[in-house]
Parts: C-alpha cells; structure tokens; sequence
C-alpha cells in the first residue's frame, strides 16, 4: 500500500516522489501503522472513549515469557516435600496473611501492595496458544482477531498526556497482536532499554529546517491533489505520519533515557535487561505512556530447572520490588498497576530431565497499585500444587477484573465490518474479592 500511495504522488510530480521517500525514511513502524489499519470496529451504542468515566489508571505488565514456576515464587510450598523437588520454601513478608518463595526476599518486603491470585486455571499448554489467550482473553479459534490487553487499554483510554509519546509501549519484546483495533495500536517496540527508540532522528544530510520545509511541502502538496477526495486510507495514512512527527519532536522523549537517573536508582533496580526495563517503564509512566510491557524471557525451563529459574527469580524479585517501592514513593501507585503474568505454570513435580514442563491447573499471576487489594491472596492450590484446591479463575475472568481496575467495563461491545458482536472480553466474570 505505500509503494501504491508513493507511486501515485510520484506520478503527478517527480518532487513530491523524492519528498515523500525522503519522508519515509523517518517513519516510525508502529506509529505509522494506521496506514494499514483496516475501518476500526465501532462499539456498540456510544463512543466509550469519550463518554465513558474512567479512572484514568496506567499498567505496567511484567511479562514472565515461557511460564514461570508458581512453587518458587508467589504459591510456595515446604521445600521439604521430596515429591515437589523443590529449592526454595516459604518465607514470611510484610503482609500477614502471605508468604513467598525465599527466592523473592525484596518482593516479600513490598508484600503489603501485593494482590495475588493462586488459583489460575487455563486452557491452552502450547505457547502461542496460549500467549493469545492470556494476553487477548479469547481462544485463537474462528475468524475474530481479538487484541491484547495493552492495545484494549491504550485504544480505549489513549495517552495520559498529548506531547507526543505512543500510548502503547512494549520493550524488550515485539509486543502481541492488535486485532480488530488495526495496527495503529500495536505498541511501540523498544529492543533495549539503554537505547533510545529507533528512526526517531533524521536522515544524515537532512536537518531540521530541510525536514519541516520537506513536510510542508508535503502538506501543501496532499490538500491540492487530495482535497476533499481523501478516502480512509488516505486520513489513516496522514494520522499515523502526523503521529510520527509528533513523536519525534515530543519534549518527552528524554523520558528513553535512563542515564538522566541517579547512578543510585539505576544501580537499585539491577544492571540486568530486565532491571533496567523496569526503570524505563517508571519513567514512561510518569510522562504519560498509558500501557507498558517489560519483558522477562527463559522462564520455559524443561530441562535443568535449577540454577536457570533461580537467576530469573532473582532478576524478577530485585526490578519488580524496585518498581513497586519506587512508584510508591513518587505517588504513583494508585494510579499504576503493576502484573507478572506469564502464559501458563509449570509441572509441579520434576521431570526426568530435572526440568518442569508446562502446567495449566493451578498456576499464580501476582498484582498491585491502582484498584487492587494490597496483602490479599485468593484461590489456592493443593497441597503439592497438583489442582485447584478453592475459587478457580480463569483467564477471562483475569481480565475482565484488571479491564475493571483501570476504569474500563469488560462488556464493551464492538461490531466489526460485518456486524459480528464483539466484547472486549471473552465472557469474563470481574473477581470483586480482589479490587479494593
């Protein structure tokens, strides 16, 4: 569709050809792709995002990619039972009522804020299928495209703030799948959080007073030949460049950069990808990023549980009780919610190959800030973890109770182009135990 587009200004003037690729070659992937976004669903009855109250809350997922081991962080259980083979034990925290894995010492001290649900129970043991379904709260079956949590909340509540930064941003990962919201709401991708996000400068040979003559012309050029004749595409096209310059010229942008921080901050939250992720989603929180997902892979251990998960426990215990106490003290975990979920748990008991293989009956999503109770546990598991023992929830229900937190009602309804009723969430029912 962009070459389509180019050629067809091309042909009216070899200028506007060279202006347009000159343009280009500042795009922002992600920014730009409203470009080929399809006609947006409409929801049903208003616009929810202009009349709906919400209480303009932000979310930092933590994203434990591959499935991380329930028994060795928020659900432990005596590490002295031989059949559980487990290293770490329970370990008291600053919340009466809730005990974690020894592996996580910081977070038990941050226990206080934490919600934590012990009695997931999914659907899908594969990844990808199971990735979708916690991330979208649909099954991936028949024609629907569902999109995933981050792109329902920075489609219906956008950024917090107008300078300019995307409102959907996932770092360290490419982020998960828009639906029938389109591509303007896929996330901004940042790779690695000590960089800045790329293309975000211009061309060499290129300065700024070449570039703003250039989108001028440019300008100038499309309300001549367009004029009223501009279809949706066209306007698509226009939204997602005119996105991309505001972008690139946001004040905000030094919010990328985490060396403006104290040498103290950066060192608290850990020299790993991981810690540093967790610092950058602070401050892309505070400038107005409404949805930010931190990253943390591997978890997918089916051989040689030891020492790999506990390196990953680590990592996840020194950023993510970082990321609480910090948010705390700036005031703003009330209106941030902080998750660690991953697609799915591990087998309580080892495999042959001293690995955990993938587990659906009872597995832990940990919570806390904005709408969540703090100290609070619900469901349990088991003794050896081998079932749900009490208030299973799914993961509809999972989501249609953060849909809640963030001001946001899980029974939307949308119509896509033909007319086919779709909600936000997947017949989910909203766990009101769990919301303060």
């Amino acid at each position: 569709m962009n070459e389509h587009r180019i050629d067809h200004l091309g042909n009216r003037s070899p200028l506007t050809l060279s202006t347009r690729r000159g343009l280009l070659k500042v795009s922002l992937g992600s920014a730009l792709g409203a470009l080929l976004a399809p006609s947006l669903p409409t929801a049903f009855g208003a616009d929810n995002r202009s009349s709906k109250p919400t209480k303009a809350k932000s979310v930092i997922l933590i994203w434990l990619q591959g499935g991380p081991f329930q028994h060795d962080s928020f659900d432990p259980k005596e590490s002295r039972d031989d059949d559980l083979a487990l290293k770490f034990g329970p370990i008291p925290t600053t919340a009466p009522n809730i005990k974690l894995a020894s592996c996580l010492p910081k977070l038990a001290q941050q226990a206080q804020h934490l919600a934590i649900i012990r009695s997931m129970s999914g659907l899908e043991l594969e990844h990808n299928l199971a990735i979708y379904h916690t991330q979208t709260g649909y099954r991936n079956s028949g024609p629907i495209r569902a999109p995933s949590i981050g792109s329902i909340v920075s489609h219906e509540l956008g950024a917090t703030t107008t300078e300019g930064l995307p409102a959907y941003i996932s770092i360290s990962h490419p982020g998960h799948p828009s639906g029938y919201f389109g591509p303007a709401y896929k996330p901004t991708v940042i790779w690695d959080p000590t960089q800045p996000p790329q293309n975000l400068g211009l061309p060499e040979g290129v300065s700024p007073e070449i570039f703003q003559k250039r989108l001028r012309l440019l300008q100038a050029v499309e309300s001549g030949a367009i004029g009223d004749s501009a279809n949706a595409l066209t306007k698509r096209f226009e939204s997602g460049r005119d996105t991309a310059v505001r972008f690139m010229g946001s004040k905000y942008r030094a919010a990328f950069d985490l060396e403006r921080e104290p040498p103290a901050t950066r060192t608290a939250y850990g020299e790993t990808k991981f810690g540093k992720g967790c610092l950058l989603a602070r401050r892309l929180i505070e400038t107005g990023v409404r949805f930010v997902q931190v990253c943390h892979e591997n978890f997918d251990q089916h051989t040689q549980h030891y020492p790999k998960q506990t390196e990953l426990f680590q990592d996840l215990d020194h950023g993510m009780a970082m990321l609480i106490n910090d948010l705390k003290v700036r005031g703003l975990l009330d209106q941030t919610i902080v998750v660690a979920a991953g697609e799915f748990g591990r087998t309580p008991k080892m495999n042959s190959s001293a690995g955990r293989d993938h587990w659906v009956n009872g597995y832990s999503i940990a919570l806390a800030g904005g709408g969540f109770k703090g100290g609070y546990t619900y469901g349990s598991t088991l003794k050896k973890g081998q079932d749900v023992d009490e208030n299973p929830v799914s993961v509809p229900d999972f989501l249609a109770t953060l849909c809640t937190a963030v001001g946001l009602d899980p029974e939307t309804e949308y119509h896509d182009e033909l007319q086919r009723p779709i909600k936000l969430v997947d017949n989910g029912q909203v766990i009101d135990e769990l919301l303060a």
